[in-house]
């Protein structure tokens, strides 16, 4: 498939299933009397973060070689730092964009958010500190990050669930699926799967292209995986949040980000920790502690229950330094 078709192929399909899973993940919320909080920080984030956890499984388990290996550590650290930079950013963007009498997230259900933001700089910094502890320590991080995962999922859950018998806001838009037919949970469900299976698939053939572009134009292995392929796998969450925000989601647009960080700041990672030395190089700790200054960055304004474009488009300078680290690192 020439190159242009296939990066073409992989953003129309990424956009289109984008439209169908923010949909019906709202009416699967709606169904499961889930407030929007828990919706943008469970359902939406774990979704969507399957195309990056593919990258780090695929590149680690069952390719075990050391290039394939330093693919997969970037693609564990590299997932974070775009949501935590580039994703805000864009976000800023869209919300700067919008036809709003202020430019400011307004985010009701804060708490899932700020507890998003704070499970992650715990559990991330964990990932990043187990680095310098002695390898038989490992297992007990692991146990710990998957353990401690679980529970806040449980306490998002607890948080924010609506009552079943009482009354609950309708969905700002009918389900796709259902234009001709009867709309049921089963429904909403069968969407948003189709739409993760479109996901994936336009993950896929972007990932695919931008293997190809690498091949005319070379670099390492870690830098593809850290810089390159994060903007096709982490694509689904951010157009997710643009989506939301024109619709005046805010807490589902933010917690699709916070969610998905806060499950690659532990699952994620604990996959690196178990199959790998986990042992860094400067280049990839420096990779997790501007990831987590941006995240830092980001938890202190969130904590006011509003965001500002300019608070957000910050988080991009992260990202610049980091770039600038790079280039100074393969310049010398």
């Amino acid at each position: 498939m020439p190159l242009l078709l296939l990066t073409a192929s992989g953003m129309v399909l990424i956009v289109l299933s984008a439209d169908y899973f923010t949909n019906g993940v709202e009416w699967v919320g709606y169904y499961l009397h889930l407030e929007e909080g828990a919706v943008g920080s469970l359902l939406a984030a774990l979704g969507t973060a399957l195309p990056e956890t593919l990258v780090p499984v695929m590149a680690i388990i069952f390719s075990p070689e050391p290039g394939q290996t330093a693919i997969g550590l970037g693609a564990i650290l590299g997932a974070p730092l775009m949501l935590a930079t580039i994703g805000f950013s864009v976000i800023g963007l869209g919300l700067g964009a919008g036809k709003r009498s202020t430019h400011t997230l307004n985010v009701p259900a804060v708490g899932a958010i700020t507890k998003d933001l704070g499970f992650f700089l715990v559990a991330f910094g964990l990932a990043i500190l187990t680095t310098f502890l002695p390898h038989v320590i490992h297992p007990v991080v692991v146990a710990a990050l998957l353990i401690f995962y679980v529970w806040h999922a449980w306490q998002l859950v607890k948080g924010h669930k609506t009552e079943s018998g009482g009354e609950q806001a309708l969905p700002s838009q009918p389900l796709r699926l259902s234009s001709r037919l009867r709309r049921t949970a089963w429904m909403a469900v069968v969407q948003v799967s189709l739409a993760l299976i479109g996901l994936i698939l336009g993950a896929h053939f972007f990932v695919n292209a931008l293997d190809m572009i690498t091949k005319v134009f070379p670099i390492s292995p870690f830098i593809l995986s850290v810089i390159v392929t994060p903007v096709a796998t982490e694509l689904p969450e951010v157009l997710n949040s643009v989506i939301w925000i024109r619709r005046g989601k805010d807490t589902l647009a933010v917690g699709n980000v916070t969610g998905a960080m806060a499950f690659q700041s532990s699952i994620v990672p604990a996959l690196g920790i178990a199959f790998t030395p986990w042992a860094l190089t400067p280049l990839e700790i420096a990779t997790g502690a501007l990831t987590w200054l941006a995240a830092l960055w980001i938890w202190t304004k969130s904590r006011s229950h509003r965001l500002h474009v300019g608070e957000l488009l910050t988080t991009g300078l992260f990202y610049l330094a980091y770039i600038a680290i790079v280039a100074s690192l393969f310049n010398s």
